[in-house]
C-alpha cells in the first residue's frame, strides 16, 4: 500500500507540474499580445499581420511611457510632471506603403540624441483601409513604428495626413490625396480603429486631420459637402482631383473618437493648411476635453511673424496650442529661429518639419540618416532642441 501511495503521489506531482507549465505558457502568450482580449484579436487578424512585427496590428499595446494629459495649457505626465514636447515629423508612410525604411529603433534613437521627446508620424487612411488589396500589411508597419518610437523614449503623434474619399486606382497605390477636410467614410473608420487600438496608451496623441484647407469655418466645425480642392501630390507637380464627397466636421470627429478613447489627447488643426486658428477665437471652438489646437507656420508671405498673434498666438495665451509643423524653404534660419522663440514665449510645444534628407525641398533636418544635421537649417533647430531639454550642444 505504501508503494502504491508513492506511485500515485508521483503521478499527481507530474500532472500538477504539467498544469503549471501549461498555465505559464498561456500567461506568456497573453502578455506578449496585450492580454486575452489581445490574443483573440491577434488570431483573428493574421491576414494583416507582419511576421516580423513585435506588436499585433490590432491588439491593445502595453504602454511603454507615462501617459500624457492636459493641465491648463501644458502637457503633464502620469506623475504630474510638466512635459514640453519637442520633436519632428517622420514622414513617408502617408505616400509609401512601407515608408522609406527609416522607422527603426536606430532612427528614433538618433532623434533622441537631438533632445527630442516626441515624433509625429503622418499616415494615410487609404493605405490603412487596404482597399483593392494594396498595402495589406500597412497596419503592422504602423504598429511597429509606434512600438519602436516608444521603446526609444519618444511620445508619438499619429496624424491623418492623406485621405482618399474617391478611392481611385491612383489613390490605392499612392496613399490618396490631400482633400480640404476628412470624409465620413474611410477617415472616420481610420480613427475608430486607431482609437480602439491605442485608447489605453496615453503616450499616443491623435492629430485628427493635418491640413484643412480651401473651405469655410462652418464646414470645418460642422461638416458639409465638398466638391473641389483635393490635391494630388506627384513628381509631375500638384494636380487637382475635383469630385464631390461628404466631409465630417471637426466637432463630430472629436465626438466619435472620444466615444472610444475618452482620455487620449486630440490635436485639431486650423484652416490654411493647418495654420490659421483665428476662427476658433471667433466662435468656432471645438468642445471637449484634452484638446490641443495645432498650427503650421512656414515661411510663406501669408504666414509672416507679424501675422502670428492674430492667427494663433492670441489663442495660445488662453488654450493649449502646439506647432505640429513648421519650417523654412529657403535653407535659412531666420524664420525658424523666430518661430521657436515665439513658441517658447507662449509655452507651446513644437515639432519641426522634417526628419528626412533632401535639402530645402523638404525642408529637411538631415544631411544623412546617421543624424548629421543639414546646415544651417537642421543645425540651428538641433541646437534649439538640445537647449529646450537643458542639454546644450
Amino acid at each position: 500500500m505504501q508503494q502504491q501511495r508513492r506511485g500515485w503521489q508521483v503521478i499527481m506531482v507530474i500532472a500538477l507540474l504539467a498544469i503549471l507549465v501549461a498555465a505559464g505558457m498561456v500567461r506568456a502568450v497573453t502578455q506578449l499580445n496585450g492580454g486575452t482580449h489581445g490574443v483573440r484579436r491577434a488570431m483573428s487578424s493574421t491576414a494583416n499581420a507582419s511576421p516580423t512585427a513585435i506588436p499585433s496590428p490590432t491588439a491593445t499595446p502595453r504602454p511603454l511611457l507615462p501617459g500624457l494629459t492636459l493641465r491648463g495649457r501644458q502637457f503633464v505626465d502620469d506623475t504630474g510632471k510638466v512635459v514640453r514636447l519637442v520633436g519632428a515629423s517622420r514622414q513617408s508612410l502617408e505616400y509609401l506603403c512601407h515608408g522609406d525604411g527609416h522607422f527603426t529603433s536606430a532612427d528614433f534613437q538618433a532623434m533622441r540624441s537631438w533632445g527630442m521627446n516626441v515624433v509625429r508620424i503622418p499616415l494615410s487612411s487609404e493605405f490603412w483601409s487596404g482597399a483593392g488589396g494594396n498595402c495589406t500589411d500597412y497596419r503592422s508597419t504602423v504598429a511597429q513604428a509606434v512600438f519602436n518610437a516608444e521603446s526609444a523614449g519618444l511620445y508619438v503623434i499619429l496624424d491623418l495626413q492623406w485621405d482618399a474619399p474617391f478611392d481611385t486606382a491612383y489613390d490605392r497605390t499612392h496613399g490618396g490625396v490631400q482633400c480640404p477636410m476628412p470624409d465620413t467614410g474611410k477617415d472616420v473608420a481610420f480613427w475608430q480603429d486607431l482609437a480602439t487600438i491605442y485608447r489605453n496608451d496615453h503616450a499616443v496623441i491623435f492629430d485628427l486631420f493635418s491640413e484643412p484647407h480651401d473651405t469655410t469655418w462652418d464646414i470645418w466645425l460642422h461638416g458639409g459637402t465638398i466638391s473641389w480642392g483635393c490635391y494630388i501630390i506627384s513628381d509631375q507637380g500638384d494636380q487637382m482631383e475635383n469630385q464631390t464627397y461628404q466631409a465630417i466636421g471637426m466637432q463630430d470627429l472629436v465626438d466619435r473618437v472620444r466615444a472610444i478613447a475618452p482620455e487620449n489627447i486630440l490635436i485639431v488643426s486650423g484652416l490654411q493648411w493647418g495654420y490659421d486658428l483665428s476662427g476658433v477665437s471667433a466662435g468656432y471652438a471645438v468642445h471637449g476635453t484634452n484638446i490641443v489646437y495645432g498650427t503650421h507656420p512656414f515661411n510663406y508671405a501669408s504666414k509672416a511673424p507679424s501675422d502670428w498673434p492674430h492667427d494663433f498666438g492670441n489663442l495660445a495665451e488662453r488654450v493649449p496650442v502646439i506647432g505640429t509643423e513648421f519650417g523654412s524653404y529657403d535653407c535659412g534660419t531666420s524664420y525658424t529661429t523666430q518661430a521657436i522663440a515665439y513658441f517658447n514665449a507662449h509655452q507651446m510645444s513644437w515639432l519641426a518639419w522634417s526628419w528626412s534628407t533632401g535639402g530645402c525641398g523638404g525642408p529637411s533636418l538631415l544631411a544623412d540618416w546617421s543624424g548629421t544635421p543639414s546646415s544651417p537649417y537642421g543645425a540651428a533647430i538641433r541646437e534649439a532642441m538640445l537647449a529646450a531639454n537643458g542639454k546644450g550642444s
